[in-house]
């Protein structure tokens, strides 16, 4: 059974994958008329995974609250994407997605080490 931390970390990289597709989503439908910019709240959804591993749920039907993005005002077609504001969020979040895959990584080669016995 894998420890605390590596479900944690697991819980980590499946949020900012999937916040990184809602990110994508928002800057290919910078064009869209109408279009409002989606996001979700990493710390809410990272709470609630780790809630759900205490209670034993392996997030099999784990939905994300996404909501709509209140990052700026929409545009003369209604459109609500801001370019500048989308490629922070997407830089911030492939900074916690690289922190948890090395750590994951950092883990790994911690119990390779354990189960070789340090040779």
């Amino acid at each position: 059974m894998p420890d605390k931390s590596m479900v944690l970390l697991e819980k980590m990289i499946d949020i900012t994958a999937y916040r990184q597709r809602l990110l994508a989503s928002n800057v290919a439908n910078i064009d869209t008329p109408n279009y409002k910019a989606k996001d979700i709240s990493f710390q809410k959804e990272l709470d609630s995974a780790v809630s759900e591993a205490a209670r034993g749920l392996k997030g099999v039907n784990h939905k994300y609250e996404v909501f709509e993005s209140p990052s700026s005002m929409a545009s003369r077609d209604g459109n609500t994407v801001n370019l500048d504001i989308e490629m922070a969020k997407v830089g911030e979040n492939s900074m916690i997605f690289s922190t948890a895959a090395q750590l994951m990584a950092m883990k790994v080669r911690m119990m390779k080490e354990a189960i070789k016995g340090g040779r």
